[in-house]
């Protein structure tokens, strides 16, 4: 299947990282490539790989995650970069997805990496590896989550701010989006829509249906 979220924003200026650009842009080979849009760094960029878009989803979803690079060093013996360089409010963390030989199993994992280890501990950076097996959100949750990027992405945060404390108020008890829309009539109806995927976003409004059916008029929000 083939995602692309081909959208040109007018960001911000975006948070200082360490990577800024992936450091090979060549596709693994028989692997699926997704073009999208990442909202927290203000650029394109492209993914190869189901589990690398999941991941990067929920780097996405995650309010702790400050900024992101994908693939951005090259793993020593290895013939494949790191998956992604994450901050987050507790530090930096490199991803690393196991990929496992045919007829291993994914608790196996991925094997040790201490030259990528040394490297890490040398800058105060985690390494985390990952099983395949721990990438496993629902079809409907990918789609979703993308939807809700495709609106944050589309425009400036500083359109949707102002509203975001006055929207959560209304979603304190509970109510679905097309009565969220009803209730601020006198706003664009997509201003209103992406202020609730960017609270979404954050964790500060909840979609209970959110990773079994469409986002849509129907979805019921309720505050955190």
């Amino acid at each position: 299947m083939y995602y692309n979220v081909n959208i040109v924003r007018r960001s911000n200026a975006m948070r200082t990282a360490r990577f800024h650009k992936a450091v090979t842009p060549l596709r693994p080979h028989g692997s699926h490539r997704f073009d999208v849009f990442g909202p927290k760094i203000g650029r394109r960029l492209t993914l190869f790989g189901r589990e690398a878009l999941q991941l990067w989803l929920r780097l996405e979803a995650d309010p702790q995650v400050l900024t992101y690079c994908e693939r951005p060093i090259p793993v020593p013996g290895r013939s494949r970069p790191a998956d992604f360089w994450v901050e987050t409010n507790g530090g930096e963390h490199l991803y690393l997805v196991a990929r496992l030989p045919s007829g291993q199993s994914a608790g196996q994992g991925a094997g040790p990496c201490p030259a990528l280890e040394a490297w890490g501990r040398a800058r105060s950076i985690a390494l985390r590896i990952i099983s395949p097996d721990d990438l496993n959100d629902s079809e409907m949750l990918c789609q979703n989550r993308l939807t809700m990027l495709q609106y944050v992405a589309a425009r400036p945060l500083a359109t949707v701010a102002e509203f975001r404390t006055t929207i959560l108020s209304a979603c304190e008890s509970g109510l679905s989006l097309a009565v969220l829309e009803q209730q601020f009539d006198q706003i664009d109806p997509a201003v209103v829509r992406t202020t609730a995927f960017s609270l979404i976003l954050q964790d500060r409004l909840a979609c209970p249906t959110i990773a079994s059916q469409p986002l849509g008029p129907s979805s019921h929000l309720v505050a955190r």
